[in-house]
């Protein structure tokens, strides 16, 4: 007979110690949270309570404050009553009353004035011999609201009478303002009909007006009461009134924003719930902390125990617990460690003894990127490893003659190549080819192995993916001879190009090299930034590539500077001219980037290539020179090289040789040329003139040489030598007499420019009021902003900052109102055809004029002849300059100049 089966039940669902223990934590903590909440609860609640309380008795303190208020103004009636019984204006105790009370009327009953009071005040006073304080009322249109208070009294006749005091509502509260606790407190006063009585903010806007939510306080019953209601200003509030003893029917409010009121009993209960968070918080990391210390060697021998099973070595000893229950399983598992130990190590040697060579092979191909191959000697693929994860193709593709397949053509030849080669000469094999791989992207691919087998008749070795290499070196070699940023061939491959071309002039085929500079490139980098000028730079090789053809080689050099080698033509010149035009053209149209519209345009100079030329940095010379001679002559134009351009620049080179020699040898000397003032007819002082004492041409002009010292950037050693030079010579003047010296460019540009006038000042011992500093417009374009607040310096200290040259550029209005200028020199241009012209006049009279209402010194420079002198008399202008007062002068010329300067000013009349 057959034993019956038996079905087996589903295994019980089990829980992770873990979870227990977070249940037994939350079961501990749980009447904790709740005790703590029902607190919180119980605790805000009495909070609140306390709030509405003091609430209600800041309340309850203003009311008796108004009642008192109303009580006194009873009283003052009773005493009103018994100085002027009949109600005399005249009486002389009522007189000295209305003196101290301005705002407030004194009505009689039976007066015109009654007949504008509510009638039930007057009425119920008189019924019931009382006191009465009518609701609030306005006796004419637009009045401010007010109220009144009527007492009976008998005359001293034995009449009742009836006598009223009218005053402006808002008085009842002006008395108990200062008691409020804070400044956020509203107080009201309401009538019996809701109307605000008086008010503590902005009463101007609000009395005479329905209280809001005055229903909610006749609901509330009582004489006193909380409720929330929103302001006539349309803010939350709770409210807090109290009915007035001394006027039935009325109530005083006091009015806290919820925010703060909510906010004083919220305060302290916020602390109440972070103390209790942090309490609970404390005790749920102990409970966790009491969690962890039994969880974890539990755990701990949990994971040694998978780690037995799994055979992943041998397991580390966990912790010994603290746990009696605990340390006795950990023995025990110990115990059984060796044991299992034995047993899977035997298992893992015989499974590693098996696959260790397969394992080893593909371990080595994956980890490397690697295919390991054997073929025989005619390129038959025996094995193959490693090809699925190099290419994405299966490994039988590449056997046989398969992974020909997939080699460029172009690399076959070199591996049929190397093949014979590494045979014949017995060489290991070492070639590079691409392949083709899954996704369509050609891999370069490093073989290399040697003979092997019998006779060494077949191949072993290893395939390497050098895909990255092979990149990077295409990139490295690009970047060599490229721009990264415009991507157009660098300076070493224009060179590469000219020797080409030099070498295709020798044999007749002529062409041309143009050199191109971006004129007010350094503005735009300067306002809108360099990455704005990168992005001015790639559209401008856009546009320089659309003007070429596709047989010319344009390449930038670096900066704003670009140059076209253009293939051989027939004629020359005129190609070279015509693309010149051309690109003129294109950089002189308006850029658009990001917004902004850019303006620039291209200097250009061209040199031909023929068979005369010479080397190629003589020809870049060459077009670097035609190159001065267009931005010289304007800019946005084209020159060709011309062989006197290479001789001006010897000459220029030889000048510049000469000047570092001239101030390293003290070959500069001044001369001083006098500023007379034409109404004292007195000489003020003498402006500095540089003068170049040159061993073999004579005593040079500014002319000549100054522009090429701003230029080799030696302007700022010898503009500092004049101020020197000029201090010291004027120290040895009299005190009234000044001394005028240029600043160039770049000495405003100086960031030390204050200190060093302000040195030179103190070595020659000269006051600053004695110096004058000028300074023409376009020193000023170039350096308004570096050098404004040195020049506002040194015009505190007492130099006088004047602007040289005045009318000859594009701002001069504009710099007088943006610069505090203590004197303006009207430009010599303006008086050379005063005779002739009157428009000189005109504006020489004008610029006169507005100086002096600005109160600057106007001088008019070059004044050469008599009636050029008459002519300025009649324009009064303060101060001139020129010939007709004195030619410039060495400083030992000056005391006699002084002493002749009387028959010299007769000589001019």
């Amino acid at each position: 007979m057959t034993r019956p089966s038996t079905a087996q039940s589903p295994p019980p669902r089990t829980r992770s110690l873990y979870s227990r223990l977070h249940w037994l934590i939350a079961a501990a903590l749980l009447p904790l949270l709740v005790i703590g909440v029902i607190a919180i609860v119980l605790t805000a609640r009495d909070y609140r309570r306390n709030s509405e309380q003091r609430l209600q008795e800041t309340a309850v303190a203003l009311a008796r404050g108004v009642d008192q208020g109303i009580r006194e103004n009873i009283n003052q009636l009773h005493l009103l009553a018994v100085l002027a019984p009949h109600g005399d204006p005249a009486s002389p105790g009522l007189q000295a009353w209305s003196g101290n009370n301005a705002e407030v009327r004194l009505v009689r009953d039976g007066s015109d004035e009654a007949q504008s009071l509510p009638t039930p005040v007057l009425r119920d006073a008189r019924r019931t011999g009382q006191a009465q304080v009518s609701n609030l009322f306005s006796d004419t249109t637009g009045a401010p609201p007010e109220v009144a208070i009527a007492l009976p009294f008998t005359d001293s006749a034995g009449q009742p009478q009836v006598i009223a005091l009218v005053q402006p509502s808002n008085r009842l509260i002006n008395t108990i303002l200062h008691s409020a606790d804070e400044a956020s407190l509203l107080v009201a006063v309401v009538d019996s009909n809701g109307m605000i009585a008086a008010r503590s903010r902005n009463p101007e806007r609000f009395i005479g007006q329905p209280a809001p939510d005055w229903y909610k306080l006749q609901l509330n019953g009582g004489n006193a009461g909380v409720f929330e209601a929103t302001t006539k200003e349309g803010k939350g509030t709770v409210l807090a009134f109290h009915k007035l003893h001394a006027a039935p029917g009325w109530a005083l409010v006091v009015g806290e924003p919820q925010s703060s009121f909510q906010a004083r009993w919220q305060r302290p209960l916020l602390g109440v719930i972070l103390g209790g968070l942090l309490a609970a918080i404390i005790a749920l990391f102990s409970a966790r902390a009491i969690a962890r210390s039994i969880l974890l060697p539990i755990r701990a021998l949990a994971q040694r125990g998978r780690n037995i099973a799994s055979s992943e070595g041998t397991p580390a000893d966990p912790p010994t617990s603290r746990i009696t229950e605990v340390q006795s399983l950990q023995t025990s598992l110990n115990d059984s460690v060796d044991a299992l130990k034995r047993s899977a190590d035997e298992a893992r040697a015989l499974a590693r003894d098996l696959k260790v060579s397969e394992q080893r092979y593909r371990a080595v191909a994956e980890a490397g990127a690697l295919v390991l191959w054997e073929s025989d000697r005619n390129g038959q693929v025996r094995s193959v490893t490693g090809w699925r994860e190099l290419t994405g193709l299966p490994e039988q593709d590449a056997l046989g003659k398969g992974w020909l397949r997939r080699v460029n053509e172009e690399d076959l030849a070199p591996i049929e190549i190397a093949l014979e080669q590494s045979f014949t000469a017995g060489t290991p094999l070492d070639v590079e080819f691409r392949v083709l791989d899954l996704y369509g992207k050609w891999r370069w691919l490093r073989a290399r192995g040697a003979r092997v087998g019998p006779e060494q008749s077949g191949w072993a070795g290893v395939l390497e993916d050098v895909d990255a290499r092979r990149q990077a070196q295409a990139r490295i070699a690009y970047l060599a001879q490229h721009d990264p940023l415009t991507s157009l061939p660098n300076r070493t491959v224009l060179f590469e190009k000219l020797e080409h071309a030099l070498a295709d002039a020798r044999r007749g085929r002529h062409s041309a090299l143009l050199l191109l500079d971006l004129d007010r490139f350094k503005e735009v980098n300067d306002t809108l930034g360099h990455p704005t000028g990168d992005r001015l730079l790639q559209e401008v090789a856009h546009r320089l590539l659309g003007c070429a053809r596709s047989n010319d080689v344009v390449a930038r050099l670096g900066g704003d500077e670009f140059a076209i080698l253009m293939a051989p033509e027939s004629r020359p010149p005129e190609a070279a001219a015509s693309l010149a035009t051309r690109v003129v053209e294109a950089l002189g149209r308006p850029f658009e980037l990001e917004g902004h519209p850019i303006a620039i345009s291209a200097s250009i100079g061209i040199v031909l290539i023929d068979n005369l030329a010479g080397s190629s940095e003589k020809l870049m010379r060459n077009a670097d020179l035609a190159l001065y001679r267009a931005k010289e002559e304007g800019r946005g134009c084209y020159r060709f090289f011309e062989a006197e351009m290479d001789t001006r620049m010897q000459l220029r080179r030889q000048l510049e040789t000469e000047l570092r020699a001239g101030l390293e040898q003290q070959q500069f000397v001044l001369h001083y040329q006098p500023l007379v003032d034409l109404q004292q007819r007195r000489v003020t002082g003498f402006e500095a003139l540089l003068r170049w004492n040159h061993p073999q041409r004579g005593l040079l002009d500014p002319g000549q040489f100054l522009a090429l010292a701003e230029d080799i950037g030696l302007m700022i050693p010898l503009g500092d030598w004049v101020l020197r030079q000029a201090t010291r010579d004027a120290a040895h003047w009299p005190d009234e007499m000044k001394v005028a010296v240029n600043l160039s460019v770049s000495q405003l540009a100086q960031p030390d420019l204050a200190d060093t006038v302000e040195k030179a000042l103190a070595d020659a011992g000269l006051a600053a009021a004695r110096l004058e500093l000028e300074i023409t417009e376009n020193a000023l374009i170039a350096n308004i902003q570096a050098a404004s607040s040195h020049l506002l310096r040194l015009k505190v200290a007492g130099v006088s900052i004047v602007m040289d040259d005045f009318g000859t550029g594009y701002s001069s209005l504009g710099y007088l109102r943006a610069f505090p200028f203590d004197k303006v020199k009207i430009d010599k241009s303006f008086i050379r055809d005063l005779g002739e012209h009157s428009q000189g006049s005109a504006i020489i009279g004008a610029v006169s004029h507005l100086c002096g209402k600005l109160g600057i010194t106007a001088t008019i420079e070059g004044v050469e002849t008599h009636s050029q002198l008459s002519q300025l008399k009649d324009e009064h202008c303060a101060e001139g300059q020129g010939y007709v007062f004195g030619r410039p002068m060495p400083v030992e010329q000056i005391r006699a100049f002084m002493r002749e300067w009387p028959q010299r000013w007769q000589a001019t009349d």
